[in-house]
């Protein structure tokens, strides 16, 4: 299993911090909790960097195997001025 950690917008959409889900490619993982949680979740998704073990990942065909953690984050704003 996969541990899928939210953060911020999209732990709110989903309505919960994290799930597990299968092992799989990163798109299918992302398309399944989709359409687990809906428009208002898709949405946040979209702008989201999307962490796996701590490393950002954009490639949608990685393989994503058991025991590893994927972390949704939506965009920050602010900084140092």
């Amino acid at each position: 299993m996969v541990r899928v950690r939210m953060f911020a917008l999209v732990r709110e959409a989903a309505g919960v911090a994290e799930v597990e889900v299968p092992a799989g490619r990163l798109g299918d993982i992302l398309a399944g909790l989709q359409v687990r949680f809906g428009e208002r979740f898709s949405s946040a998704v979209s702008t989201a960097s999307v962490l796996v073990d701590g490393g950002r990942c954009g490639d949608m065909d990685a393989e994503v195997p058991d025991g590893v953690e994927v972390a949704l984050l939506p965009p920050f704003s602010g900084g140092h001025r």
